[in-house]
């Protein structure tokens, strides 16, 4: 009988570690079928053309935020919204989740895709619940100051009023630390943690370009 225990604990050990790792190195354990890259990503690799960019907004405590501040940094966006009860938190919870695997923590920013219900007491009850206080700057302006923002990106704004369920487009952007958006996530079942770690890994890899690249502010 204590073979047979001592045995089966060593299995569920093996298996858990065999889990952490394929996980830490982007490796789906789900389905067994090996993940594959584009470019050197897991994500959608954006074009080659598209610009460094830079654009300023207030976050959750009124204090502006450039893109720009994090300049040779790699930098994690999600857009999103506080009171969104169905893709917004799957977003939120896998970029939480690929930023703890990190040796170090980078910046992370939730973006706005509707500023009238991303009330200052939305935004933090929406923080709160999704436990990501401190880990992220939740980035929000007024519907003029935002539409420029979303047209830079490809991104379709929350349409339905008052609404908990989203209508709008689902992107988590990658920037690498020249500013420029590398890698695209616009679909909730491909955001794996380990997928993402391992692409923000990639780009902190990569050297920072010289001269730095001129920004389109936004």
């Amino acid at each position: 009988m204590r073979l047979a225990l001592t045995v089966a604990v060593a299995c569920a050990t093996v298996i858990v570690v065999v889990v952490i790792v394929s996980a830490r190195a982007g490796v789906g354990t789900a389905s067994g079928a090996p993940p594959t890259k584009t470019d050197g990503f897991y994500g959608a690799v954006m074009p080659a053309s598209f610009p460094a960019v830079d654009f300023a907004l207030r976050d959750q405590y009124g204090k502006t935020v450039r893109l720009s501040d994090f300049r040779g940094q790699v930098v994690a966006a999600a857009f999103v919204y506080s009171t969104c009860a169905s893709t917004c938190p799957l977003v939120v919870e896998q970029l939480k989740n690929a930023a703890d695997q990190l040796p170090r923590p980078i910046p992370i920013l939730a973006i706005t895709v509707d500023p009238k219900q991303d009330t200052p007491a939305n935004v933090n009850a929406f923080l709160v619940k999704e436990q990501v206080v401190g880990q992220l700057d939740y980035l929000v302006g007024s519907r003029a100051t935002m539409t420029p923002i979303w047209k830079q990106f490809g991104v379709q704004p929350q349409l339905a009023v008052n609404s908990s369920k989203s209508d709008h487009s689902v992107l988590l952007l990658l920037f690498d630390k020249a500013g420029r958006a590398r890698v695209a996530y616009t679909d909730v079942s491909d955001m794996d943690p380990g997928y993402i770690d391992a692409d923000i890994y990639t780009l902190q890899h990569e050297p920072l370009p010289r001269p730095l690249p001129a920004r389109v502010s936004i």
